[in-house]
């Protein structure tokens, strides 16, 4: 039983501002008018809000995990209201998207490729910094596969007779490495290449390479600090998330006679869809059993290279593949969602009535974790069996991709029961009448920036309306003003919840 309260005695038993000032949410001041969160003019101040951050790139992730949303949020509310000045906005929006892709603004990958997406660095992949020899040549390849990978530092100290120190440190831990005596000799038993693999684990993962066609003894270099940059990487789950509202925006003025005045507008945008979703074609793994996953090319600077993505990231970009499949009918789109959907069902466990399911596929190298001697990543050469229950964010992203499959007519067994997907957050995830679990499974606490993120579940208020009250609920208790394009998103799903916004996808 989930119990019915007021909003207005929601309001009166949540001290203003207190649950949002730990959890790092701006929060109203005592004197502001609450939100009426479904309400158009909630939509407007997260808007407002969404915009001053006034993204410019994806460099560090702002078009993924905040343009994406809003764009999706701007769509929403023109189901909810048929008010196309929403979706003058998209097409604003999308215009800077196509405007600022690493082709126009001529930028590269760290492969050297300038394709029709959105490269990515800062904290989502490796940083390098480049150990020379005495002479000044570049000999060694030094590398942090983790969080805050440009503020990595090498240094050189103790020079002496061919050998040196290096102490490697990254803010990111409070772990020192320093490895003694180190030598740019391969045939050495201190080869540094071997000195700093030796030192990885998967808290420190540091790893090195000789950057020498004709690795030998060599001076060793003066000592110095080595400074690290980050490398580029276009990640799938960036270019879905992006490129599903602009699949979604181009079916949907193509598919109604009432928005003939941009269509010529929607097939630019479906072109630029479709070419994103194409660089990441390489990355796509098909397997006998029918069943498909997005892989992470080896030796591509970001953890875990190598190996099969987690559901959410590969069912990002499966979301773009639905509409790309509604609006041109083309069979080899339906053919790899039907693949993502069958690859799903062995992480389906059903709880009751619900569904529970796993960060990494049960039978992905993240779940079952690799030694050192799979030679399965270059960057993270071994990894622990991680098994982690799926939690409420990343899985809206898999929730959204599989009401887009529903929705599109794609039948794929068990994991396009809806009804159990809505169960998951009916039975699972709600806590209390203003509260959320953090995980699928019902466990774990949420803090209100994570408890927002319940709203992007709200294409399952079709099937329960559950879904939209609870959220309501969570956000009046939160009273939370609105900046990420995620809020905005949220707000907009509640409007689209209770306006019954399925009657015009």
């Amino acid at each position: 039983m989930h119990p019915e309260l007021s909003r207005r005695t929601l309001l009166l038993t949540s001290a203003a501002g207190g649950v949002a000032a730990w959890a790092g949410l701006p929060a109203l001041s005592a004197s502001a008018d609450p939100l009426v969160y479904d309400s158009p003019a909630a939509f407007d101040a997260a808007q407002a809000g969404y915009l001053a951050s006034n993204a410019q790139d994806n460099e560090v992730g702002l078009y993924a995990w905040g343009e994406s949303y809003f764009l999706l949020a701007l769509l929403r509310m023109y189901e909810a209201y048929q008010d196309e000045r929403y979706l003058r906005t998209f097409e604003d929006r999308a215009r800077h998207l196509m405007k600022t892709t690493d082709h126009a603004r001529r930028v590269q990958d760290y492969a050297g490729r300038s394709g029709k997406v959105w490269r990515t660095a800062g904290n989502y992949t490796a940083g390098h910094g480049v150990l020379p020899d005495g002479n000044g040549t570049p000999a060694i390849q030094l590398r942090w596969a983790g969080i805050r990978s440009a503020e990595s530092t090498a240094e050189v100290l103790n020079v002496a007779d061919g050998t040196f120190d290096l102490v490697l440190r990254n803010p990111a831990t409070t772990s020192v490495v320093t490895l003694p005596a180190v030598s740019l000799d391969p045939a050495s038993p201190t080869y540094v290449v071997t000195a700093v693999n030796n030192a990885y684990n998967a808290s420190l993962r540091w790893t090195a390479v000789d950057l020498r066609t004709a690795p030998a003894a060599a001076p060793a270099p003066a000592a110095t600090t080595i400074a690290f940059k980050s490398q580029y990487y276009v990640f799938a789950v960036h270019t879905g998330m992006i490129a599903f509202p602009l699949a979604r925006y181009a079916r949907m003025v193509l598919q109604s006679p009432k928005l003939r005045r941009s269509q010529e507008f929607a097939r630019e945008v479906l072109d630029a869809a479709t070419a994103a979703v194409a660089f990441h074609d390489p990355e796509w793994v098909s397997r006998a059993d029918g069943t498909g996953d997005y892989v992470w090319p080896k030796g591509a600077p970001i953890p875990f290279d190598g190996t099969i993505q987690p559901y959410n990231q590969s069912q990002g970009i499966g979301q773009v593949l639905v509409e790309l499949f509604r609006v041109t009918k083309q069979p080899r789109y339906r053919t790899r969602v039907l693949q993502m959907l069958k690859a799903y069902e062995p992480a389906l466990r059903l709880v009751g009535d619900a569904y529970v399911w796993t960060y990494w596929p049960p039978y992905s190298q993240l779940y079952a974790g690799y030694p050192k001697t799979a030679g399965i990543s270059e960057y993270t050469p071994s990894y622990p069996a991680s098994k982690q229950i799926e939690d409420l964010s990343h899985a809206a992203i898999s929730t959204e991709f599989v009401h887009a499959a529903y929705d599109a007519g794609i039948a794929g067994g068990p994991a396009t029961d809806i009804q159990r997907f809505t169960k998951t957050f009916t039975q699972k995830l709600i806590r209390s009448a203003t509260e959320v679990w953090y995980r699928v499974d019902g466990t774990g606490d949420a803090v209100p920036a994570n408890a927002v993120q319940c709203a992007r579940w709200g294409a399952y208020a079709e099937q329960d309306l559950l879904v939209y009250q609870q959220s309501l609920r969570v956000y009046d208790a939160v009273q939370l003003v609105p900046v990420q394009g995620s809020h905005a998103l949220g707000i907009a799903y509640l409007n689209w919840a209770k306006n019954s916004g399925w009657r015009n996808k």
